[in-house]
């Protein structure tokens, strides 16, 4: 999967169920709240699946900006509850609407702040695969059958 296949289904999600906008941090945005800003994401150390596959713990970190308390607790509620209600998988898809792939053990937690701008950190699990070796398809160049016939 591609990272930014991921941020643009963290970004859907985030539409659909809340109807927040969502960027990737810049200079010089300036944006009406409510708006999500992420910043860079983390990656942890991966996991083997397969010989060419492995899963690996992505933290995306980011800023939810809104004008009062009120709007903080509803855009908590209805982001946790839904991914709760979808018991922590977000699907990927591609532009055509077909799923490609899903972010599992999403989990979503919300920081403490003394302000309105309120930081969090969503973490899934995703898997990627790596570039093998091409193994060639074997050519059949000669069929041969052999017949064994007992004699009556």
């Amino acid at each position: 999967m591609e990272y930014d296949k991921e941020l643009k289904a963290i970004q859907t999600w985030l539409k659909d169920t809340a109807g927040i906008n969502s960027f990737k941090r810049g200079v010089g945005l300036k944006l009406a709240r409510p708006v999500v800003l992420f910043d860079s994401p983390g990656r942890s150390r991966a996991r083997h699946i397969t010989r060419y596959s492995y899963v690996q713990t992505v933290q995306w970190f980011g800023t939810l900006y809104v004008d009062n308390l009120d709007e903080a607790i509803k855009y908590q509620e209805a982001l946790v509850q839904n991914l709760e209600d979808k018991c922590g998988v977000l699907e990927v898809k591609d532009d055509a609407g077909n799923i490609v792939g899903r972010l599992k053990n999403a989990e979503l937690k919300f920081k403490e702040a003394e302000s309105l701008d309120i930081a969090f950190t969503l973490s899934y699990e995703a898997a990627y695969k790596r570039a093998g070796w091409d193994t060639p398809v074997p050519q059949i160049d000669i069929v041969h059958t052999n017949l064994k016939l007992k004699p009556e």
